[in-house]
Protein backbone atom coordinates (compact mmCIF):
# COMPACT_ATOMS: atom_id res chain seq x y z
CA UNK A 1 0.00 0.00 0.00
CA UNK A 2 2.23 2.74 -1.28
CA UNK A 3 0.04 5.62 -0.05
CA UNK A 4 0.44 4.66 3.60
CA UNK A 5 4.23 4.51 4.12
CA UNK A 6 5.89 6.06 7.14
CA UNK A 7 7.49 9.49 7.05
CA UNK A 8 10.38 11.14 8.87
CA UNK A 9 9.56 13.21 11.92
CA UNK A 10 11.03 16.67 12.59
CA UNK A 11 13.98 16.85 14.96
CA UNK A 12 11.78 18.20 17.73
CA UNK A 13 9.74 15.31 19.08
CA UNK A 14 6.13 16.23 18.21
CA UNK A 15 4.89 14.30 21.24
CA UNK A 16 6.32 17.13 23.34
CA UNK A 17 3.50 19.28 21.98
CA UNK A 18 0.53 19.20 24.30
CA UNK A 19 -2.45 17.26 23.04
CA UNK A 20 -5.61 16.56 24.97
CA UNK A 21 -7.74 13.43 24.98
CA UNK A 22 -10.29 14.97 27.37
CA UNK A 23 -12.95 16.31 24.98
CA UNK A 24 -13.89 15.62 21.38
CA UNK A 25 -13.54 18.12 18.55
CA UNK A 26 -16.61 19.77 17.06
CA UNK A 27 -18.84 17.04 15.66
CA UNK A 28 -19.76 19.22 12.67
CA UNK A 29 -16.13 19.23 11.50
CA UNK A 30 -16.11 15.43 11.16
CA UNK A 31 -19.68 15.06 9.89
CA UNK A 32 -21.07 13.31 12.96
CA UNK A 33 -24.37 13.91 14.72
CA UNK A 34 -23.65 12.02 17.95
CA UNK A 35 -20.77 13.19 20.12
CA UNK A 36 -20.17 9.52 21.01
CA UNK A 37 -19.22 8.82 17.38
CA UNK A 38 -16.52 11.53 17.23
CA UNK A 39 -13.08 9.90 17.47
CA UNK A 40 -10.84 13.00 17.31
CA UNK A 41 -10.14 14.98 20.46
CA UNK A 42 -7.41 17.49 19.55
CA UNK A 43 -4.99 18.56 16.82
CA UNK A 44 -1.85 20.68 16.33
CA UNK A 45 0.12 21.90 13.32
CA UNK A 46 3.78 20.89 13.49
CA UNK A 47 6.54 23.37 12.59
CA UNK A 48 7.09 21.70 9.22
CA UNK A 49 3.42 21.94 8.25
CA UNK A 50 2.46 18.42 9.19
CA UNK A 51 -0.11 17.61 11.84
CA UNK A 52 -0.41 15.81 15.13
CA UNK A 53 -3.89 14.63 16.12
CA UNK A 54 -5.32 12.86 19.14
CA UNK A 55 -8.00 10.22 18.77
CA UNK A 56 -9.77 7.83 21.10
CA UNK A 57 -10.80 4.37 19.98
CA UNK A 58 -13.70 3.27 22.21
CA UNK A 59 -13.76 -0.14 23.85
CA UNK A 60 -17.39 -0.53 22.76
CA UNK A 61 -16.17 -1.57 19.29
CA UNK A 62 -13.89 -4.52 19.73
CA UNK A 63 -13.12 -7.78 17.98
CA UNK A 64 -11.33 -10.83 19.22
CA UNK A 65 -7.97 -11.71 17.73
CA UNK A 66 -8.14 -14.45 15.16
CA UNK A 67 -8.46 -17.95 16.54
CA UNK A 68 -6.46 -20.96 15.44
CA UNK A 69 -9.27 -21.89 13.06
CA UNK A 70 -8.85 -18.62 11.18
CA UNK A 71 -12.20 -17.12 12.23
CA UNK A 72 -12.73 -14.02 14.29
CA UNK A 73 -15.47 -13.17 16.71
CA UNK A 74 -16.62 -9.72 17.65
CA UNK A 75 -18.29 -7.74 20.38
CA UNK A 76 -19.76 -4.28 20.24
CA UNK A 77 -21.03 -4.25 23.80
CA UNK A 78 -17.66 -3.94 25.48
CA UNK A 79 -14.56 -6.02 26.07
CA UNK A 80 -12.93 -7.82 28.95
CA UNK A 81 -9.61 -6.50 30.18
CA UNK A 82 -6.97 -9.12 29.48
CA UNK A 83 -9.19 -10.93 26.98
CA UNK A 84 -6.85 -10.26 24.06
CA UNK A 85 -9.53 -8.37 22.17
CA UNK A 86 -8.50 -5.73 19.67
CA UNK A 87 -10.32 -2.69 18.36
CA UNK A 88 -12.49 -3.12 15.30
CA UNK A 89 -10.11 -2.52 12.34
CA UNK A 90 -12.78 -0.37 10.69
CA UNK A 91 -11.94 2.28 13.30
CA UNK A 92 -8.75 2.90 11.30
CA UNK A 93 -10.84 3.74 8.24
CA UNK A 94 -13.20 5.94 10.24
CA UNK A 95 -10.23 7.75 11.82
CA UNK A 96 -8.67 8.68 8.47
CA UNK A 97 -12.11 9.78 7.27
CA UNK A 98 -12.48 12.12 10.24
CA UNK A 99 -8.88 13.34 10.00
CA UNK A 100 -9.31 14.28 6.33
CA UNK A 101 -12.53 16.18 6.94
CA UNK A 102 -11.14 17.91 10.03
CA UNK A 103 -7.88 19.10 8.47
CA UNK A 104 -9.73 20.52 5.45
CA UNK A 105 -12.04 22.64 7.58
CA UNK A 106 -9.99 23.36 10.69
CA UNK A 107 -6.61 24.14 9.12
CA UNK A 108 -6.95 24.62 5.35
CA UNK A 109 -9.83 27.08 5.23
CA UNK A 110 -12.65 25.03 3.74
CA UNK A 111 -15.86 26.71 4.94
CA UNK A 112 -18.39 24.98 7.15
CA UNK A 113 -20.82 25.00 4.21
CA UNK A 114 -18.44 22.95 2.05
CA UNK A 115 -19.06 19.26 1.40
CA UNK A 116 -15.82 17.26 1.70
CA UNK A 117 -16.20 13.85 0.05
CA UNK A 118 -13.86 10.88 0.59
CA UNK A 119 -12.68 9.55 -2.79
CA UNK A 120 -10.34 6.83 -1.53
CA UNK A 121 -9.49 5.27 1.80
CA UNK A 122 -7.24 2.52 3.09
CA UNK A 123 -5.29 1.29 6.07
CA UNK A 124 -2.71 -1.28 7.16
CA UNK A 125 -2.42 -2.57 10.74
CA UNK A 126 0.43 -4.46 12.40
CA UNK A 127 -1.19 -7.19 14.45
CA UNK A 128 1.97 -7.68 16.51
CA UNK A 129 1.90 -4.13 17.90
CA UNK A 130 -1.81 -3.26 17.79
CA UNK A 131 -3.14 -2.14 21.19
CA UNK A 132 -5.18 -4.63 23.19
CA UNK A 133 -8.50 -3.27 24.46
CA UNK A 134 -8.28 -2.46 28.17
CA UNK A 135 -10.67 -1.07 30.74
CA UNK A 136 -11.31 2.15 28.84
CA UNK A 137 -10.79 3.78 25.48
CA UNK A 138 -7.38 3.66 23.81
CA UNK A 139 -5.60 6.98 23.29
CA UNK A 140 -4.29 6.96 19.72
CA UNK A 141 -1.71 9.42 18.42
CA UNK A 142 -2.01 10.25 14.70
CA UNK A 143 0.91 11.79 12.83
CA UNK A 144 -0.48 13.22 9.61
CA UNK A 145 0.77 14.83 6.42
CA UNK A 146 -1.02 16.33 3.44
CA UNK A 147 0.21 15.93 -0.14
CA UNK A 148 -0.95 16.10 -3.77
CA UNK A 149 -2.96 19.22 -2.96
CA UNK A 150 -4.99 20.68 -5.84
CA UNK A 151 -6.09 24.30 -6.09
CA UNK A 152 -8.23 26.11 -8.65
CA UNK A 153 -8.47 29.81 -9.45
CA UNK A 154 -10.74 31.95 -7.25
CA UNK A 155 -11.07 29.24 -4.56
CA UNK A 156 -8.89 30.04 -1.52
CA UNK A 157 -8.96 26.51 -0.08
CA UNK A 158 -7.79 23.23 -1.63
CA UNK A 159 -10.38 21.46 -3.78
CA UNK A 160 -8.66 18.08 -3.36
CA UNK A 161 -5.86 16.60 -1.27
CA UNK A 162 -4.35 13.37 0.02
CA UNK A 163 -3.86 12.68 3.72
CA UNK A 164 -1.83 9.90 5.27
CA UNK A 165 -1.35 9.14 8.93
CA UNK A 166 0.70 6.92 11.24
CA UNK A 167 -1.04 5.39 14.25
CA UNK A 168 0.66 4.85 17.60
CA UNK A 169 -0.54 4.03 21.09
CA UNK A 170 1.48 4.02 24.31
CA UNK A 171 4.57 4.89 22.29
CA UNK A 172 4.26 1.99 19.83
CA UNK A 173 3.46 2.45 16.15
CA UNK A 174 0.85 -0.05 15.00
CA UNK A 175 -0.44 1.02 11.61
CA UNK A 176 -1.08 3.63 8.97
CA UNK A 177 -3.92 4.92 6.83
CA UNK A 178 -4.49 7.14 3.82
CA UNK A 179 -7.33 8.90 2.07
CA UNK A 180 -8.12 11.41 -0.67
CA UNK A 181 -10.64 14.15 -0.07
CA UNK A 182 -12.53 16.14 -2.70
CA UNK A 183 -13.91 19.41 -1.30
CA UNK A 184 -17.14 20.45 -3.02
CA UNK A 185 -19.07 23.64 -2.52
CA UNK A 186 -22.72 23.35 -1.56
CA UNK A 187 -23.71 24.25 -5.11
CA UNK A 188 -21.35 21.68 -6.63
CA UNK A 189 -22.62 18.99 -4.30
CA UNK A 190 -26.25 19.69 -5.17
CA UNK A 191 -25.38 19.59 -8.87
CA UNK A 192 -23.60 16.25 -8.52
CA UNK A 193 -26.39 14.70 -6.48
CA UNK A 194 -29.39 15.99 -8.45
CA UNK A 195 -32.63 14.04 -7.93
CA UNK A 196 -30.78 11.07 -6.44
CA UNK A 197 -30.43 12.95 -3.17
CA UNK A 198 -34.12 12.34 -2.39
CA UNK A 199 -34.07 8.58 -3.06
CA UNK A 200 -34.57 6.09 -0.23
CA UNK A 201 -33.14 2.58 0.28
CA UNK A 202 -34.44 -0.22 -1.94
CA UNK A 203 -36.60 -2.70 0.03
CA UNK A 204 -34.95 -6.08 0.58
CA UNK A 205 -37.68 -7.92 2.51
CA UNK A 206 -37.98 -10.65 -0.16
CA UNK A 207 -34.28 -11.52 -0.04
CA UNK A 208 -32.26 -13.92 2.10
CA UNK A 209 -29.93 -12.33 4.66
CA UNK A 210 -26.78 -14.09 5.96
CA UNK A 211 -26.49 -14.87 9.64
CA UNK A 212 -24.11 -12.80 11.78
CA UNK A 213 -21.81 -15.82 12.17
CA UNK A 214 -21.43 -16.22 8.41
CA UNK A 215 -20.07 -12.68 8.05
CA UNK A 216 -18.20 -12.48 11.38
CA UNK A 217 -20.32 -9.84 13.09
CA UNK A 218 -21.88 -9.99 16.56
CA UNK A 219 -25.52 -9.16 15.82
CA UNK A 220 -28.12 -9.25 13.01
CA UNK A 221 -28.12 -5.46 12.85
CA UNK A 222 -24.48 -5.47 11.75
CA UNK A 223 -25.14 -7.51 8.59
CA UNK A 224 -24.75 -5.40 5.44
CA UNK A 225 -25.70 -7.94 2.76
CA UNK A 226 -28.58 -9.92 1.29
CA UNK A 227 -28.78 -12.44 -1.56
CA UNK A 228 -31.30 -11.91 -4.31
CA UNK A 229 -33.32 -14.87 -5.70
CA UNK A 230 -30.55 -15.54 -8.25
CA UNK A 231 -27.93 -15.77 -5.49
CA UNK A 232 -26.17 -12.45 -6.17
CA UNK A 233 -24.98 -10.42 -3.19
CA UNK A 234 -26.55 -7.01 -2.67
CA UNK A 235 -25.53 -4.23 -0.28
CA UNK A 236 -28.59 -3.81 1.97
CA UNK A 237 -27.83 -2.86 5.60
CA UNK A 238 -30.09 -4.59 8.12
CA UNK A 239 -30.14 -1.56 10.44
CA UNK A 240 -30.48 1.80 8.74
CA UNK A 241 -30.06 3.47 12.14
CA UNK A 242 -26.85 1.67 13.02
CA UNK A 243 -25.01 4.04 15.41
CA UNK A 244 -21.71 3.83 13.56
CA UNK A 245 -22.65 3.44 9.91
CA UNK A 246 -25.75 5.65 10.00
CA UNK A 247 -24.99 8.27 12.62
CA UNK A 248 -27.00 10.67 10.45
CA UNK A 249 -29.17 10.35 7.32
CA UNK A 250 -27.17 10.01 4.11
CA UNK A 251 -28.36 10.78 0.58
CA UNK A 252 -26.08 8.02 -0.76
CA UNK A 253 -24.71 4.70 0.49
CA UNK A 254 -21.82 5.67 2.83
CA UNK A 255 -18.33 4.54 1.93
CA UNK A 256 -17.86 2.86 5.30
CA UNK A 257 -20.94 0.73 4.55
CA UNK A 258 -19.46 -0.33 1.21
CA UNK A 259 -16.15 -1.24 2.83
CA UNK A 260 -17.81 -3.31 5.55
CA UNK A 261 -20.06 -4.95 2.96
CA UNK A 262 -16.96 -5.93 0.98
CA UNK A 263 -15.39 -7.48 4.08
CA UNK A 264 -18.55 -9.47 4.70
CA UNK A 265 -18.63 -10.55 1.06
CA UNK A 266 -15.11 -11.94 1.50
CA UNK A 267 -16.38 -14.07 4.38
CA UNK A 268 -19.18 -15.46 2.23
CA UNK A 269 -16.80 -16.05 -0.68
CA UNK A 270 -14.91 -18.57 1.43
CA UNK A 271 -12.00 -16.44 2.55
CA UNK A 272 -12.05 -17.79 6.14
CA UNK A 273 -10.17 -14.57 6.61
CA UNK A 274 -9.47 -14.28 10.29
CA UNK A 275 -9.18 -10.59 11.05
CA UNK A 276 -9.06 -7.69 8.59
CA UNK A 277 -5.70 -5.95 8.81
CA UNK A 278 -5.57 -3.95 5.59
CA UNK A 279 -7.70 -2.54 2.82
CA UNK A 280 -7.83 -0.09 -0.04
CA UNK A 281 -11.01 1.31 -1.60
CA UNK A 282 -11.53 3.83 -4.38
CA UNK A 283 -14.94 5.40 -4.89
CA UNK A 284 -15.42 6.18 -8.57
CA UNK A 285 -18.86 7.73 -8.14
CA UNK A 286 -21.67 7.99 -5.61
CA UNK A 287 -23.45 4.74 -4.84
CA UNK A 288 -27.16 5.50 -4.78
CA UNK A 289 -30.05 4.16 -2.73
CA UNK A 290 -32.54 4.03 -5.59
CA UNK A 291 -31.38 0.85 -7.38
CA UNK A 292 -29.78 -2.47 -6.36
CA UNK A 293 -26.11 -2.38 -5.38
CA UNK A 294 -24.15 -5.55 -6.17
CA UNK A 295 -20.88 -6.56 -4.53
CA UNK A 296 -18.53 -9.28 -5.69
CA UNK A 297 -15.38 -10.48 -3.93
CA UNK A 298 -12.75 -12.96 -5.06
CA UNK A 299 -9.25 -14.15 -4.15
CA UNK A 300 -6.17 -12.33 -5.41
CA UNK A 301 -2.43 -12.86 -5.08
CA UNK A 302 -2.07 -10.90 -1.84
CA UNK A 303 -5.58 -11.10 -0.45
CA UNK A 304 -9.00 -10.41 -1.91
CA UNK A 305 -10.39 -7.97 -4.44
CA UNK A 306 -13.90 -6.54 -4.47
CA UNK A 307 -16.08 -4.57 -6.83
CA UNK A 308 -19.30 -2.67 -6.15
CA UNK A 309 -21.57 -2.16 -9.15
CA UNK A 310 -24.87 -0.42 -9.75
CA UNK A 311 -26.77 -0.39 -13.00
CA UNK A 312 -23.88 -2.17 -14.69
CA UNK A 313 -21.32 0.50 -13.71
CA UNK A 314 -18.61 0.18 -11.07
CA UNK A 315 -19.08 2.65 -8.21
CA UNK A 316 -16.27 1.41 -5.93
CA UNK A 317 -13.52 -1.19 -5.94
CA UNK A 318 -10.56 -2.24 -3.89
CA UNK A 319 -8.58 -4.88 -2.03
CA UNK A 320 -8.70 -6.55 1.37
CA UNK A 321 -6.05 -8.38 3.38
CA UNK A 322 -6.50 -10.55 6.45
CA UNK A 323 -4.34 -11.82 9.28
CA UNK A 324 -4.87 -15.34 10.53
CA UNK A 325 -2.88 -14.92 13.71
CA UNK A 326 -3.37 -12.45 16.52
Amino acid sequence: MTDSHSFALPETDPEQLTLSWDTCVSRTLVHRKAVAEVLLTDARVLPDGRYLLAAQWPRSYATSVASSTGTATGSRSGSRSGSGERHDPMLAAETIRQVGLYICQRFLGAPSTSRPVIRSVGFQLDNSTEPVVGYGATDVLCRAEVHDVRHVDDVPWPVALNVRIQFSAAGREFGSAFGRVRVLSEEEYETFRGPNAAAGPVPDDVHWRPSPTEVSVPSPGDVMLVRDPAGALLVAPADLRHPRFFDHPSDHVPGMVLLEAARQAACLAGASPGRLNGCRMQALRFTEWNSPVHVECGPAEDGWTFQVTQGGATTASGTLSFATEG
